[in-house]
């Protein structure tokens, strides 16, 4: 066949193909993870435009050129027909072959002879242009699919639940309950198991008042389905979303006659509207976050797996898959790799901003004690906090080692990640402190129940996931903090007893005289046995995932605290391979690009890397600010490219040009300078 094909035709045709290879297997995966959307706030209007423009505008649009070209002239509209059926089934056959033929460079060619094949078909046999037809109504089937049959149907059609509990009219008990994000209990704690007083002071002077339940595990390794299950003491169900119509009794429902609410709540929307002034971003920033993170999913889905490898991993439903490089300016921008804004709506629920909104709450003279629930998306990554916190910029890949599957680079490279991981939990320390000061400056801190945790915990070891749980890493992803300071509380205790995360609202209501008026999961932390044998069970994605002793969770846990206590033994900055080498004086050298630094910025260029081009991956490397050795690291590969990075010191930065110095260690810790580097400080 060839010459004329009208629009609706065209339209037809190239719709039908397209719902089946790019609208279904995207919606399909957004369908199943509608957090995706309660996370970015996106209102219905979003979703439906996203769903239908997704659709339905692509096929459109080819057929409105098909039906122009061919107004010019019949053949060059077929012709237009053709290219745009082989292209299609070009990016449908694109993963398969390329995950077959183990790489895209005979993958992409393999695809487009698939697809040419395919216009051929389609030009030659009527049988293939019938089926055409008769596959046209996919893109219908595919919308209905999305809007009505998955769980995205409760967002775009919710119901008005959340109404108030039989709660308490009336309460003398302020409640303080802070979730932190991606917080495992070794994090925290010494070879011996006791809170790191030196690196985590606040954490340990709430330990020396409150009662620390150091055997507390989370029910769940999502926070999606870890917060809720604090929130409201009952297990996460499958397909339940974390807003308000699938959990209307919580903490906010239970307290809101007695208490005044201060709630931030970046992930999750479990506070009615009628209780949380709820600040919903932009369209704009709704659209540009939306964007930014569906390229992603988008390529995640359609390239072969060689071309997957850089992309970053899209298990983090909550948050912008992967960070954009700080800039010295402090602003988040784009780059190479993928490099993107963090998303609008956590750059204003920053953990910064969520703490300094529940400070500022408690200067309000109010006629109820308040009730302050701050989740903070700290020390979760990207990490780019400093201890004192500053920032630092990233220049290249935000998580050496990281792939979608997980660690998969050597364990250096993960150590890294776990010391910035550990500077951005000093960060949180101190954020915390902050509050609790706040807290004792308003004469609040002796009357009040106050709780601290974490909705999960992180693995850095290689070869494992960095979160999705499984027996190998259930002794870093399972054990979180959760310190309780009760009411009039003045001494700190250690209990044993076998708490899990679904205890803490139960543990709330009780230390406030206030019997939860349902039948929840979970029950006070203090009436939990001290159990070694505790079945401890973590769900993933609101399923079962595995069950484990509390003995054997905790065995690897202690574990992973003297793993950590070797890398920290030096110092934070110390983590490397010669940490005997930091503090050498070695020449200074001219040359090169000096590091500007300025303490009042915002950023300060504490992480330093480079291109070093005659060195082999692996050999070790020591960097040097004005003559000092700093840090040492290794050499990797990336793209052909023999890089490095390192995080320096930010005291070993002096206001205005430092000179960065780069050095090979040889033999015997002699420092060869390597004349030919290429250093940058992010």
């Amino acid at each position: 066949m060839s010459g004329a094909i009208g629009f609706r035709r065209a339209a037809l045709h190239l719709g039908g193909l397209w719902a089946l290879a790019f609208a279904q297997p995207l919606l399909d995966l957004l369908g199943r993870n509608a957090e995706f959307f309660v996370a970015r706030a996106n209102t219905t209007g979003d979703i439906m435009v996203l769903a239908f423009g997704y659709t339905l505008l692509p096929p459109l649009l080819g057929a409105a050129v098909v039906w122009g070209l061919g107004r010019i002239r019949p053949g060059l509209g077929w012709a237009a027909m053709l290219l745009l059926m082989a292209l299609i089934v070009a990016g449908f056959a694109l993963p398969p072959v390329g995950d077959a033929l183990g790489g895209s460079a005979v993958a992409v060619p393999v695809a487009l002879l698939v697809g040419a094949g395919a216009a051929v078909l389609y030009a030659r046999a009527a049988a293939v242009r019938s089926f055409m037809t008769v596959l046209s109504p996919a893109p219908l089937i595919v919308l209905l699919l999305f809007l009505v049959f998955s769980p995205v149907h409760s967002l775009l059609f919710p119901s008005e639940t959340g109404g108030a509990v039989a709660g308490p009219s009336r309460s003398t008990v302020p409640i303080v309950h802070v979730v932190l994000d991606e917080l495992p209990t070794s994090t925290l704690t010494d070879a011996e198991g006791a809170i790191d007083a030196e690196l985590f002071p606040n954490f340990a002077q709430l330990a020396r008042e409150s009662t620390w339940y150091r055997n507390a595990t989370t029910v769940n390794d999502l926070t999606a389905a870890a917060v809720p299950a604090q929130l409201t003491g009952e297990q996460p169900q499958p397909d339940e979303l974390p807003i308000t119509a699938d959990h209307p009794r919580n903490l906010f429902t239970l307290f809101e006659h007695s208490h005044e609410l201060t709630v931030v709540e970046p992930i999750t929307d479990l506070c009615p509207a009628r209780l949380c002034d709820h600040v919903r971003p932009g369209t704009i920033d709704r659209w540009r976050s939306l964007e930014s993170d569906l390229e992603v999913v988008v390529q995640q889905l359609l390239l072969p797996a060689d071309l997957r490898e850089d992309l970053p991993a899209v298990d983090r439903v909550w948050e912008g898959f992967e960070a954009g490089s700080v800039s010295a300016t402090g602003e988040l921008g784009r780059g190479a790799n993928l490099k993107r804004d963090v998303l609008a709506r956590l750059a204003r629920d920053d953990a910064t901003a969520g703490f300094e909104r529940a400070i500022a709450s408690l200067a309000r003279q109010e006629s109820r004690p308040p009730l302050l629930f701050v989740h903070s998306t700290l020390p979760h990554g990207p990490w780019r906090y400093l201890p004192d916190g500053h920032q630092y910029p990233i220049e290249g890949k935000e998580y050496l080692g990281l792939s979608p599957d997980g660690w998969t680079g050597p364990q250096w490279q993960v150590d890294q990640g776990f010391q910035r991981h550990v500077l951005q939990v000093q960060y949180v320390d101190w954020l915390l402190g902050r509050l609790i000061d706040a807290l004792r400056s308003r004469g609040l801190f002796e009357d009040s129940v106050i709780v601290v945790t974490a909705d999960h915990g992180a693995s850095f070891t290689t070869g494992q996931p960095r979160r999705p749980v499984n027996s190998a890493n259930i002794g870093a992803i399972a054990p979180v903090p959760f310190f309780v300071k009760l009411p009039g509380q003045h001494d700190g205790r250690v209990d044993d007893r076998a708490a899990r995360t679904i205890d803490v609202l139960p543990t709330i209501a009780k230390a406030a005289g206030v019997r939860l008026p349902w039948k929840a999961d979970g029950i006070p932390a203090d009436e939990r046995e001290v159990d070694p044998a505790a079945p401890i069970d973590v769900s993933h994605m609101g399923k079962r995932e595995l069950t484990e002793p509390l003995a054997s969770v905790l065995a690897k846990r202690r574990a992973r605290d003297k793993v950590e206590a070797r890398l920290l033994r030096n110092g934070t900055y110390a983590i490397g391979p010669r940490p005997e080498l930091i503090g050498r004086r070695v020449g200074l050298r001219s040359g090169g690009q000096p590091a500007m630094v300025d303490h009042k910025a915002a950023v300060i260029p504490s992480f330093v890397s480079g291109q070093v081009d005659e060195l082999k991956p692996n050999t070790e490397i020591a960097v040097a600010v004005d003559g000092r050795v700093e840090a040492t690291t290794r050499v990797y590969r990336d793209d052909g490219r023999a890089l490095f990075a390192a995080l320096v010191p930010p005291s070993s930065l002096r206001d205005g040009a430092n000179a960065i110095a780069v050095f090979e260690v040889l033999a015997g810790a002699e420092l060869r300078p390597l004349d030919g580097s290429t250093a940058t400080t992010g």
